[in-house]
């Protein structure tokens, strides 16, 4: 059964490509590129940027592909699945592929560059995007005859009996308290806004949940006697189930809860508000009439006010300039008379 996991780094892109490639630590490694190849590989993707001029931001993405212990596959099968897998989900980006093979298992190291070396256009990743790798992974595996996670990413330990069990409970009607109480404690931990709260929906659901300072790790109990830890949880599901992952849920449940029921009071608010609206809608609406009709005339009685007053000043001027022209005429005439004499 082979697992994808995307790998959170700061390393540099130099410093990534190295690690995977140069890894001394393994017994096994095999490696290969994608339009590229291994020894220069960080040049070239280096110069795929800067042609597109897409330097700054994400360098890469670095996905791990690792399969069981108790998977039959060899570090060639591993290889080959880990480059046909690329092959498929990678067109046109650098792809560095790096299998190693220790003492735990097998796995394959993929650096990708972030940016298309034939479009140029940024590698974007999600959920959704990670979802289709292990689907297209699952779906190279098969073809090999290796064991294939059908749940998703739900399933994701690396014991292969333990699996079998969880499958089991997936397909059939068979219980599984591991998966069980990892639903519980999914479902319980969206809702939940304080420890005790937790711990009080937990026992609705028929867990007991022993949760002391003094210890580490918190300890379900079902119903039948069946115990386990978080810390497990956390390895087999790869669910960030700590005290402090929990506890800061919690807080942001508790936020959400207080946003809602404020939202719920300024609604009642609003509501009651708009009965009594319609309750007095009438005597408002004649009340705002006759504003506005009062409003209207005052400004019409403004403007005709002001109309009057700049028309008598325009004739006021008139006049003035008339009297003017009046008296250089006859300041004219009266020279023109001495001038004669």
């Amino acid at each position: 059964m082979a697992i994808i996991k995307a790998i959170s780094s700061r390393a540099s892109l130099g410093n990534a490509v190295n690690y995977v490639t140069k890894d001394e630590k393994t017994e096994i490694k095999l490696v290969s590129g994608k339009n590229c190849s291994p020894e220069t590989a960080i040049d070239e993707m280096k110069t795929t940027k800067a042609i597109y001029n897409k330097t700054d931001k994400r360098q890469y993405y670095h996905f791990v592909q690792s399969f069981s212990p108790e998977e039959k596959i060899t570090p060639d099968e591993a290889h080959q699945i880990a480059k046909e897998l690329a092959d498929k989900r990678f067109k046109g980006y650098e792809v560095v592929i790096a299998t190693h093979k220790d003492k735990e298992h097998t796995h394959t190291h993929f650096i990708v560059n972030s940016v298309n070396a034939d479009t140029g256009y940024k590698l974007h990743w999600s959920k959704n995007d990670l979802q289709k790798m292990k689907d297209m992974s699952d779906e190279i595996c098969r073809t090999y005859g290796k064991s294939i996670c059908e749940k998703g990413e739900e399933i994701t330990s690396y014991n292969l009996n333990k699996y079998k069990a969880l499958e089991r409970a997936v397909k059939t009607d068979y219980k599984s308290y591991v998966l069980d109480c990892y639903n519980a404690v999914l479902e319980v931990k969206e809702k939940a806004i304080s420890k005790d709260d937790f711990i009080k929906k937990m026992q609705e659901k028929g867990y007991q949940t022993k949760w002391t300072e003094k210890r580490k790790y918190i300890t379900f109990t079902d119903k039948d006697g069946n115990k386990i830890r978080n810390n497990k949880l956390e390895k087999d599901f790869k669910e960030k189930f700590s005290k402090g992952d929990l506890e800061r849920g919690f807080e942001i449940n508790f936020e959400r809860a207080d946003t809602e029921r404020q939202a719920r009071e300024e609604m009642e608010r609003a509501r009651k508000l708009n009965q009594s609206v319609k309750q007095n809608n009438t005597g408002t609406i004649i009340d705002n009439l006759n504003a506005t009709i009062r409003s209207a005339e005052q400004s019409i009685r403004a403007d005709e006010s002001e109309r009057i007053n700049r028309i008598a000043k325009e004739q006021s001027f008139k006049r003035e300039q008339d009297r003017i022209r009046e008296q250089k005429i006859i300041s004219r005439n009266k020279k023109g008379f001495e001038f004669e004499r």
